[in-house]
């Protein structure tokens, strides 16, 4: 198997020339590597390391008074999950816990949390609001680099800021997760298994730094994360509905785990709000990609942000489709 080392982008250059990289990268892999962010090591990225090993060293029947639940919060057990998008899975050996319901005016999350989070939820809120920043920057970069118009034909460079904008209802996810180590002869299965990503943006930070594999259409090929010193590289893939709003001229790139060792990752799953509608933006470079890559409903119309990620859930979950709305 192949490696790759995927572009690094600076987050703080919003030059056009460092956004038409960016979405370069985001179109040819759908992944890319962030520098120059602020979830440094100093800023709590260690501690939230920290504070996820110290939940799934719990025991497990503490673990189950949190089940995760049609909203999308709470602990994902071992073979709970089948993120195997072709319906192969047996499930994900894998555990999670979703933190996913924040009031963004302060970043604090909404939910019923155990003791080892409600302990540590200024670190919590002060991460969430680092991930908003990051993600704000990479919607700015997007715009500016697809070269997005309003519908007046004006430069649109918030166009995907405003879609995930601090005062509108959405589900994006803080998600720890703990990959056990493979038992025995099972190395060289999924830890979590071959996927799209549901929302817009993920973002991801992972130790070791083994163990993510994207696939290129041809091959599966193994992300290499390089050290840079004093800071972490922050993986961001492309997510589905990034890709409706572009066609697929941005890939939502099928990827998998698999690693030999225990292995934890911090992600940040980041959802547009509820009521966006993903359909392809104004652009003149999306009208000229050959690209038919959004969901339609039934009736034809493209699919809410809400919608897409209910669908998603209940695949994921294997559950009948629900219509609730969180």
């Amino acid at each position: 198997m192949s490696s790759k080392i995927l572009p690094i982008i600076d987050i703080t250059d919003l030059s056009l020339e460092n956004s038409k990289k960016l979405v370069s990268a985001a179109s040819k892999y759908g992944f890319l590597l962030l520098k120059n962010h602020s979830l440094n090591r100093e800023n709590g990225v260690d501690r939230l390391f920290d504070l996820s090993k110290q939940f799934f060293d719990l025991p497990a029947e503490l673990k189950a008074k949190y089940p995760i639940n049609t909203a999308n919060d709470g602990y994902v057990g071992p073979m709970v999950e089948d993120l195997q998008q072709d319906g192969s899975g047996k499930g994900d050996p894998k555990e999670a816990f979703n933190i996913t319901h924040f009031d963004l005016s302060e970043f604090k999350p909404a939910q019923n949390l155990p003791d080892v989070f409600e302990k540590e939820l200024p670190l919590i809120s002060s991460c969430v609001k680092k991930y908003y920043s990051v993600l704000h920057s990479v919607c700015r970069m997007l715009a500016i680099g697809l070269d997005v118009k309003d519908s007046e034909g004006n430069p649109s460079p918030e166009f995907f800021v405003d879609a995930h904008g601090l005062d509108l209802k959405a589900r994006s996810t803080l998600r720890l997760i703990h990959y056990p180590k493979p038992a025995e002869g099972m190395e060289d299965t999924n830890q979590a298994g071959a996927h799209t990503d549901y929302g817009s943006l993920t973002f991801v930070l992972q130790k070791p730094h083994r163990g993510l594999q994207i696939y290129d259409g041809t091959e599966w090929i193994d992300v290499e994360i390089p050290e840079m010193e004093g800071q972490e590289l922050l993986i961001v893939n492309i997510a589905d509905m990034l890709s409706f709003w572009t066609n697929g001229y941005l890939k939502s790139t099928l990827h998998r785990v698999r690693t030999t060792k225990e292995r934890y990752s911090v992600v940040f799953f980041c959802q547009p709000a509820d009521v966006v509608v993903l359909e392809p933006v104004n652009s003149e470079i999306i009208r000229n990609y050959a690209g038919n890559y959004y969901s339609l409903k039934k009736d034809g119309k493209p699919l809410s942000s809400l919608e897409h990620l209910l669908l998603r859930l209940d695949q994921g979950y294997k559950r009948k489709s629900t219509t609730t709305t969180m």
